[in-house]
């Protein structure tokens, strides 16, 4: 434990948080992250099952981007999938959370691969919205968003509890 204190001292000296109060406010902000993408997701859905109007806010042209053949994958909306994602995610930072352990566990990688294909899948969508469609959502955008920091917080996560559990002395192995 004497390693970790070390090699978390300069964090200290910074005025940023210890490992433990890392191990609470990462996974309650990505909570906080998948509640807010699910809620798009489920504002999305349930405007493409009760056939409602997209409120957009005279930014974008929603109603284009709802409205085209890449809104679904066969019979499925692509916002319900985003509603699954985001309740799966959700549940992983739940569980990261409620575990708190100092060292790198499943739970928070499988977040972060959510997470990593949530933003690749999320590029793709905007590149159509911004090339083909010709037209932004600015939910879509929002969810994009979402999901992006949610990659970037987990990495970072992933790094700090990473950097804590290396040995203090590891030396780079020579390859030579």
């Amino acid at each position: 434990m004497s390693a970790v204190r070390t090699r978390l001292a300069p964090l200290r000296r910074l005025g940023l948080p210890t490992l433990a109060a890392l191990n609470v406010i990462v996974p309650a902000l990505l909570l906080v992250l998948s509640a807010v993408g699910l809620g798009i997701g489920g504002y999305l859905s349930y405007t493409h099952w009760a056939d409602k109007v997209v409120a957009c806010g005279g930014l974008g042209d929603c109603e284009v981007v709802r409205n085209s053949d890449y809104a679904t994958l066969g019979p499925v909306p692509v916002a319900l999938l985003g509603v699954l994602a985001y309740a799966g995610m959700g549940s992983l930072a739940l569980l990261t959370l409620w575990r708190r352990s100092p060292a790198l566990e499943w739970p928070i990688l499988a977040f972060w691969a959510a997470a990593l294909a949530g933003t690749a899948y999320s590029a793709y969508l905007t590149y159509v919205e911004l090339f083909v469609l010709e037209a932004i959502c600015v939910w879509c955008v929002a969810s994009a968003v979402v999901v992006t920091v949610s990659l970037l917080v987990s990495t970072a996560y992933i790094v700090a509890l990473e950097s804590a559990s290396a040995p203090e002395d590891a030396e780079p192995e020579d390859t030579a």
